[in-house]
């Protein structure tokens, strides 16, 4: 044979390349695809931390609300698998809902409720705990919002 009748690929070595081009493809996808799944949780968990805090700041500044006297504190509080969190103002005379219903978490669920109490004055909570919510996706991630009696609050994954 000559050589300009050899020039190219043969069939085989085409197909050989082509799978590994795909089985790569897949790959990286679902590596991209779980990487994902496991930002959302993160940014669901930074914006339950955010309300926390922001509420936490109105307990310590008591920032009183319309009709509210005997600021005692604040409450936080969602259902079990929902997304949204609702937050009142506890108080002698009057108080109400300082949030209502925000949907706080985009990808993820509450595995429990949640019930959250931040002193007037301090921002202390009661009880302390540990606020842990999922996707529904296969794989599951699960995101744990920490808080302490002291007021600390933390994202735990």
């Amino acid at each position: 044979r000559q050589a300009h009748d050899r020039a190219g690929f043969t069939l085989i070595e085409l197909i050989v390349v082509m799978a590994i081009i795909i089985i790569l493809s897949g790959v990286s996808l679902t590596a991209y695809f779980e990487f994902s799944q496991r930002q959302a949780a993160m940014n669901d968990a930074r914006n339950f931390a955010t309300m926390l805090r922001l509420v936490q700041a109105m307990a310590k500044n008591l920032v009183y609300p319309v009709e509210c006297s005997g600021l005692t504190g604040y409450r936080v509080y969602a259902c079990l698998n929902c997304q949204k969190v609702s937050a009142d103002a506890v108080c002698s005379v009057g108080g109400g809902t300082v949030v209502d219903e925000e949907k706080v978490l985009e990808k993820t669920y509450f595995t429990a409720g949640v019930d959250v109490n931040f002193d007037a004055g301090t921002g202390n909570i009661s009880p302390a705990g540990a606020y842990i919510f999922s996707n529904s996706n296969e794989p599951t991630y699960v995101v744990t919002v920490t808080t302490d009696v002291t007021g600390n609050i933390s994202i735990d994954d």
